[in-house]
């Protein structure tokens, strides 16, 4: 599937209809989303946002011009990690390019909403599936690469940091993505070493 591109755009306010439904419920979802605040809630909540996230991704450009403009003045009364994520999913099911500020600005965005127990340490489609932002940038491809190798220039947290080498060592065809991974290795290498080197000094305090 090539990555979208969006065109002018207006706000829309009436239901979102589409032929060959999924499901019953994805049809009774489709059938409520009559507002930006209806949609809102349909994917923010966990038991209906596979189904919001399917309509939005039926429905398209008119759906994503919505939640683009949620990017920028998101719905209010709404729990907003719980938007973010549904945002992301279909983002990353239509592969919105105009979408990747977003998904870099919450790339650690976590879909449990809090902590997870070594998130890190599971296979590539359930990391890309616990972080939705993640998923979505890796699904665009090269763009969102070099989107992520550009944000890095700037001071990040560790983690968002640590998400973005991810990305990018996920998406290798990225220009310069060869030189970044190796910034980051000979980074993490000489925190290792300070590290170590402090633990023997402490060793060494310790014994005295």
């Amino acid at each position: 599937m090539p990555t979208r591109r969006l065109g002018a755009w207006r706000p829309i306010g009436f239901a979102i209809a589409f032929a060959g439904c999924a499901g019953m419920s994805s049809c009774e979802v489709s059938a409520r989303i009559r507002s930006d605040r209806e949609l809102a809630k349909l994917l923010a909540d966990d038991r209906t946002q596979p189904d919001a996230v399917r309509a939005v991704v039926a429905d398209g450009d008119r759906a994503i011009a919505r939640l683009l403009s949620w990017t920028r003045k998101p719905p209010s009364n709404v729990p907003l990690c719980s938007l973010y994520t549904g945002m992301a999913d279909a983002f990353g099911e239509l592969k919105t390019v105009e979408a990747i500020p977003f998904l870099v600005r919450n790339i650690s965005l976590r879909r449990s909403c809090g902590i997870d127990l070594a998130p890190w340490l599971k296979s590539p489609k359930m990391i890309e599936w616990n972080f939705p932002a993640i998923g979505a940038l890796v699904r665009i491809g090269p763009e969102a690469g070099s989107a992520v190798i550009r944000a890095c220039r700037e001071p990040m947290r560790a983690e968002d940091r640590l998400a973005a080498i991810y990305v990018v060592s996920r998406l290798q065809v990225t220009p310069g993505a060869r030189a970044f991974l190796s910034s980051a290795l000979g980074t993490a290498n000489q925190e290792q070493r300070w590290a170590e080197e402090a633990l023997g000094q402490l060793d060494e305090q310790k014994s005295k």
